[in-house]
């Protein structure tokens, strides 16, 4: 027998989580709950309060967080956490032939070559792709562990527990076998580019936006640099398939910004699509998180996940008795502490419910025992049998039918000896008579007790009835 952890994980799988998306101008709850195969959002709120605030003071966010917890009922503690895409550094690096446990390592390895901040200081995250002729790559982001505390402190405020914290950029992971895809994602006062190409991210980059769109010229040209820029760090295979640009995040800014750089797009023979907004004017700008707490629900990786994979200890200790002599050794104490107790249980429960019931008929086998009673008084008056009713169909069928024979009386005696007298018009007649009682397979010991006359004889005669087995 071999344990099914499958099945057990899906039992013990959490179902709700928070998703809190932090932005440069909001802190965005939704609290998602995940059902058969898709995932819901059951109430949103969003705090007006920017990314900076958050660093500068979280224990105030995270009280505010609190408030607004308490004040909208959800009692779910757990969160799914998006932070903004330019709090991280972003390189990419060629992965070949390296196993998924050396794999941090040489990442950590990259970052300390990559980034000018000790690797220490730095929470590091992965995301795996592969390029068109094959290779695969990893694009690697490494966040201030300063920022990571400060969003710990927020929580442990609201006295809520992080189970991921990433950069949010899950809607942009290509679904199937798609090209790659060039995706600006306008939120406040800054543009997250990210290149999505081989089933993961490529490239990760946040450009600035103008503050205000009606004070604030926005430099179309100087983005288009950078945009050319992000695209020639990209090798030459994959940045010829990049044919596509998908403009979301803030829909007026999305909207603005794929106006202007529709044009600039156009002369790089990359076509601009703009993406629609979810439907309703309070999901018109649907927090990233939101995304992510699905992946996370059903047990799928997320993009860029910063937190270590936590292991469920109920798993943990499970998978220490698929060992089939474990398990044995842990069913036989087992079986040893509880079948006492159990059977104790089931004892006590049967004799509960045998006492109810005999409760219930304790009235109704009174009676039957006085009606037995009487019954076996005036028993010996009555045959339980129907041997006399036998007795007389047996007689009756040796009398000729021309009824040259005829029974005055019959009498039977200890339940098996006939006698009977009656009149013959001949001695031919009562012969046959009597012969024909011999025949009978159930008589014997036919005699003749008796016989006068001539033209009227008066007999009387004798036998034996019974059947053959007992005889």
């Amino acid at each position: 027998m071999k344990l099914d952890l499958a099945e057990l994980q899906k039992r013990f799988q959490v179902r709700a989580a928070l998703a809190i998306t932090i932005e440069s101008g909001r802190v965005a709850v939704d609290h998602v709950r995940r059902d058969a195969h898709t995932s819901r959002v059951l109430h949103s709120f969003m705090l007006p309060i920017g990314a900076e605030a958050v660093l500068a003071d979280p224990e105030r966010v995270g009280q505010r967080l609190a408030a607004e917890l308490d004040s909208a009922g959800i009692r779910e503690r757990r969160c799914v956490v998006c932070i903004p895409a330019g709090w991280a550094m972003t390189t990419s690096a060629e992965v070949p032939g390296i196993a998924a446990d050396d794999l941090r390592g040489f990442l950590e390895l990259r970052a300390e070559r990559e980034f000018p901040v000790p690797v220490a200081d730095l929470r590091l995250a992965s995301c795996a792709y592969v390029l068109p002729d094959g290779k695969e790559c990893a694009t690697l982001a490494a966040v201030p562990a300063k920022r990571m505390d400060a969003i710990e402190r927020m929580l442990a405020a609201a006295e809520c527990r992080a189970v991921s914290v990433s950069l949010g950029l899950d809607a942009c992971l290509p679904q199937g076998v798609v090209p790659a895809a060039l995706h600006f994602l306008a939120n406040g006062n800054h543009i997250d580019v990210v290149i999505a190409a081989g089933g993961g991210i490529a490239a990760v980059r946040t450009l600035p936006a103008p503050a205000s769109a009606e004070t604030v010229a926005f430099d179309a040209m100087g983005f288009s640099r950078e945009v050319r820029i992000t695209l020639g760090r990209l090798p030459e295979a994959l940045r010829q398939q990049v044919r596509e640009a998908r403009f979301g995040g803030t829909p007026v800014s999305a909207e603005n910004l794929c106006q202007e750089m529709r044009p600039h797009l156009s002369r790089m023979g990359i076509e601009s699509r703009l993406e629609a907004p979810a439907g309703t004017a309070s999901a018109a700008h649907p927090a990233a998180a939101i995304e992510a707490a699905g992946q996370h629900l059903a047990q799928q990786p997320v993009a860029f996940e910063f937190l270590p994979p936590q292991v469920n200890r109920w798993l943990l200790m499970t998978r220490q008795f698929d060992d089939r002599r474990r398990r044995w050794l842990a069913g036989a104490v087992v079986a040893a502490l509880v079948l006492p107790v159990l059977t104790f249980i089931v004892r006590a429960h049967m004799e509960s419910s045998l006492n109810a019931e005999w409760s219930g008929m304790q009235g109704k086998v009174v009676d039957l025992d006085k009606l037995q009673q009487r019954i076996r008084l005036f028993r010996g008056w009555f045959d339980p049998s129907a041997q006399s009713v036998q007795i007389m169909e047996t007689l009756d069928a040796a009398f000729p039918e021309q009824g040259d024979v005829w029974a005055k009386s019959v009498q039977i005696t200890d339940g098996a000896k006939v006698v009977c007298t009656g009149f013959a018009r001949n001695h031919a007649a009562l012969l046959g008579f009597l012969n024909g009682l011999r025949k009978h397979p159930e008589i014997s010991d036919v005699r003749l007790q008796q016989e006068r006359g001539d033209t009227q004889v008066q007999f009387s005669i004798t036998y034996k009835w019974g059947p053959n087995d007992v005889r």
